[in-house]
């Protein structure tokens, strides 16, 4: 079904990730952008092109709210459900379908707050989703569907193997490098260092396969040291410092399901994004060099757009739709 009208589309939060939206949004002829929202006083009042460093006037001001309908609102805040939960709940009383990057909402474990959400989506006739490469496609959606070819299916892996020197600051950040292994150790414990979305992820799987879990392990997060120097555009990591973070979680059922990321700087030569099936006829699939998670996620939550207009109403996870290059 083609649209002769454009999807009128809002970007909400424009961080890395929602200017990385925004910025693809502009180039799709199917798009009206109508609004940018953020609250961060150096942005609000000016131009989105210049925000978002296109070099250029896009005629979209910068808000601090939503002031005007849009058919879709890009949501890109947090990762926590809890935190993004009221603006959910906001935009979806007003009427918007939403696409959002929060890596808590891509199957949301917190049945109170999703039951709240469901509730008031299917009430006002709208579709919430969240998206991004992992939670969202690399580490579920791209999965499940590589077993749809198997006629049993006995275990699941899948192991992410980032670089995380070609990412955004923030995300060298978040994964810990440039630490000692006693303060990530400590960041650890403090929460402030860890990839959210495996357990979405493992939970997205199974729920797609049909089956529960007899056990969910806890997950491991454990540091990558640095064998050498390691120097990006944000930060100096020295031999034996913390490059990065390695995470696993795995559940066991009549269909054994692992999930294992290393995101770390200096992994160049090893990166990669791999799905392994074993059963009825064994699958395997390797992505040479990896998905680089921020543009890809751009790519998913605009992807998104055209699928979730027509999508049935209420929250949604991806394993709800189907999805492709638009």
């Amino acid at each position: 079904m083609h649209h002769t009208q454009p999807i009128t589309v809002a970007q909400y939060g424009i961080g890395p990730i929602g200017a990385e939206i925004a910025r693809l949004l502009l180039t799709k002829p199917w798009v009206k952008l109508v609004a940018a929202v953020d609250v961060d006083p150096e942005k609000i009042g000016k131009d989105l092109g210049e925000v978002i460093g296109l070099g250029r006037k896009v005629g979209v001001l910068v808000t601090p709210e939503l002031k005007v309908k849009a058919d879709v609102v890009c949501h890109s805040t947090g990762s926590s459900l809890a935190a993004v939960a009221p603006q959910l709940h906001a935009l979806l009383d007003r009427g918007h379908h939403v696409v959002s990057t929060c890596e808590e909402l891509a199957f949301p474990l917190d049945e109170s707050i999703r039951e709240d959400l469901q509730h008031l989506a299917r009430a006002r006739n709208v579709a919430l989703l969240a998206t991004g490469v992992n939670p969202g496609f690399m580490m579920d959606k791209l999965p499940l569907t590589l077993t749809a070819a198997c006629q049993e299916v006995r275990s699941l892996e899948i192991i992410r193997i980032q670089n995380a020197s070609t990412r955004r600051e923030p995300l060298q950040r978040k994964v810990g490098a440039g630490m000692t292994p006693e303060a990530f150790r400590a960041a650890v414990s403090a929460g402030t260092i860890r990839h959210i979305g495996l357990r979405q992820s493992l939970r997205m799987i199974a729920n797609g396969l049909g089956i529960e879990f007899g056990s969910i392990s806890e997950e491991t997060i454990d540091p990558i040291l640095a064998d050498r120097e390691i120097v990006t555009d944000y930060l100096r990591v020295e031999k034996g410092q913390v490059a990065g973070v390695h995470q696993t979680i795995q559940g066991k059922g009549r269909i054994d399901v692992r999930l294992e990321l290393m995101m770390y700087v200096g992994a160049e030569s090893v990166s990669q994004d791999k799905v392994i099936v074993r059963g009825n006829p064994d699958v395997e699939m390797t992505i040479r060099d990896g998905i680089h998670g921020d543009r890809a996620t751009a790519a998913m939550v605009v992807n998104c757009i055209p699928r979730i207009v027509v999508a049935r109403h209420g929250v949604l996870t991806m394993d709800d739709i189907p999805v492709s290059f638009r």
